[in-house]
């Protein structure tokens, strides 16, 4: 029966000092921007023969530009690109991590990652005026000096690195390349004070990133070759011989490889001449095909036309085949 007190009064005391820390606890405030002026006054109050006095002393300081910067590479994945592709975008995000409004200047550079690689070509760097991610017609291109972003505190502003991709670029090759941005204020050691060079006169103090920030994006390269080996076999009355009234069957393997897709792969193959088509001839992988995926004559005039559709670097060969009578 005593310990029932005892543990009510545990209990107590143990709400009471986490609604204290809950009270005490700072919360995490934003950056004072720069500058800022800190007001902190006392008042001293007294009594000298009956009467009150008071007075005040007040302390003021201005709050200083810190410079920092980042740049973060935007893009979930590498970003998949096909040997020859043109004008191929990178995304990254340039964010002004200061305590003020401040400009950058822009660079690209290239990056040779280990392994298999290659070096994208012509890079520009342009802002994602479209806001769609990737290059497009209306983006506007980025000059150094020109047009440097100019960002207020903690603004930012996407980026895209645009490239060429060589077709020298091998299947699943990397291609990487860096974006970096430099405060035009001041930039260098961190901690670094640039007397009055902040805004409003303020001084500019280098901040932890050195006033400078970079980050790398990589292109990874897919590319699909499709093979071709053509036979033909010959039967008919004399046998092998290729005689009039003789049938001669031609077959086309296709065979792809690569970690690309092919889209829309047709492939045409005109009869040849002293030679007539025999309806009904047309297989694709040994099964006869419909008018919607082979046909002679239609698609192409005095051709056998068959459609394969998508097809991956990782799949199977694609055998097609048909046959024609010797006249």
């Amino acid at each position: 029966m005593l310990r029932e007190p005892r543990v009510t009064a545990c209990l107590l005391a143990g709400a009471l000092i986490a609604l204290a820390a809950c009270f005490c606890a700072p919360a995490q405030a934003a950056d004072a921007p720069a500058g800022t002026v800190i007001i902190n006054s006392a008042r001293v109050q007294f009594v000298v023969g009956g009467s009150n006095f008071s007075q005040t002393a007040t302390a003021y300081i201005t709050v200083a530009q810190l410079l920092n910067v980042t740049v973060t590479w935007q893009n979930s994945t590498d970003v998949s690109v096909m040997p020859g592709g043109v004008q191929q975008s990178l995304l990254f995000q340039v964010t002004n991590t200061g305590n003020g409004p401040d400009s950058f200047t822009l660079g690209d550079s290239l990056v040779t990652p280990g392994g298999a690689s290659f070096s994208p070509a012509n890079c520009q760097i342009y802002f994602d005026t479209a806001g769609t991610g990737i290059y497009a017609a209306t983006d506007q291109l980025y000059t150094s000096g020109s047009n440097d972003p100019s960002l207020a505190q903690n603004g930012a502003v996407n980026m895209l690195v645009v490239c060429n991709i060589p077709n020298s670029a091998a299947d699943l090759s990397l291609g990487e390349m860096n974006l970096a941005a430099t405060s035009k204020t001041d930039s260098g050691a961190p901690g670094t004070v640039k007397t009055g060079g902040g805004v409003g006169g303020v001084d500019a103090i280098v901040g932890l990133t050195g006033a400078k920030g970079n980050s790398t994006g990589i292109y990874q390269a897919h590319n699909i070759v499709l093979s071709y080996v053509k036979s033909q076999s010959v039967s008919g009355p004399s046998g092998s011989l290729p005689v009039s009234g003789a049938t001669i069957q031609y077959t086309l393997t296709v065979t792809p490889s690569g970690s690309a897709t092919a889209d829309g792969v047709v492939v045409s193959d005109p009869v040849p001449a002293n030679t007539t088509f025999v309806p009904g001839s047309i297989l694709l992988n040994g099964t006869a095909v419909g008018p919607s995926v082979g046909d002679y004559n239609v698609t192409a005039p005095g051709a056998v036309t068959v459609k394969l559709g998508n097809v991956a670097g990782s799949g199977s060969a694609q055998v097609v085949q048909f046959q024609v009578k010797i006249n």
